[in-house]
Order: C-alpha cells, then structure tokens, then sequence
C-alpha cells in the first residue's frame, strides 16, 4: 500500500506550507491524480486521514480531481482515452501508444486559516 508513503510525503509538504504561511490549520486539499497514476483514490483517503493525525491538516477536507489517461498512437497517430497502461488504440487496434497525460499527482490548492 503505497499510498500511505504517498498520504505522509503529502502531509509533511502541506505542513511545511502551512508553517511557512503562518497558519494555524488545513482546511482543505485539493489534489489531481491521474487514472494511470497507480494510486487508488479511496485507499489515499484513508491513508492522508491517518498521516494528518496531530497535524495542521487533521480533519482537513481531501477533495481529489480524477483525470483521464491520454495517449496517441505511435503507429497511426490516433489521439485516444486509456484506462490503463498497455491499452491498444482505439482507432487500429495496435499496443503501440505512447502515455501524454493522466500519470499525475499534483497538489492544485490548499486552503488555510
């Protein structure tokens, strides 16, 4: 379960921002974390709920954007949506497509007070 190294890492950086800001608590998260990105959103819930613990971001609302995989064929040059690594093209068929978007984890926001 990596998502828990992933919830701590996420933590620590929103606590240092926080700090850094001068705040005194984390209100609110907002992450976008891609379909191919090898994290499941429920399992990182729980997870940024037990590394927030006695932190700034305890009880902090985690509201996470999904977005889809994109990719383009490197045979044909179709643009198509994938819902996980090794698709074929949806347009030829081929297992030839080269990934453009939907492996990221980024922070968006992070509200305080």
């Amino acid at each position: 379960m990596h998502e828990l190294a992933v919830a701590q890492r996420l933590v620590a950086m929103i606590v240092e921002e926080a700090v850094r800001s001068q705040a005194h608590k984390i209100e609110r998260v907002r992450l976008r974390l891609g379909h191919l990105s090898h994290v499941e959103p429920s399992s990182l819930e729980l997870s940024f709920a037990a590394a927030s613990r006695g932190t700034l971001a305890d009880g902090a609302e985690l509201q996470i954007e999904r977005t889809s995989g994109a990719a383009r064929c490197l045979l044909c040059g179709a643009q198509t949506v994938v819902a996980r690594h090794g698709a074929a093209c949806s347009a030829c068929g081929e297992c030839a497509l080269l990934v453009e978007g939907g492996e990221e984890l980024r922070l968006v926001s992070l509200e305080v007070s």
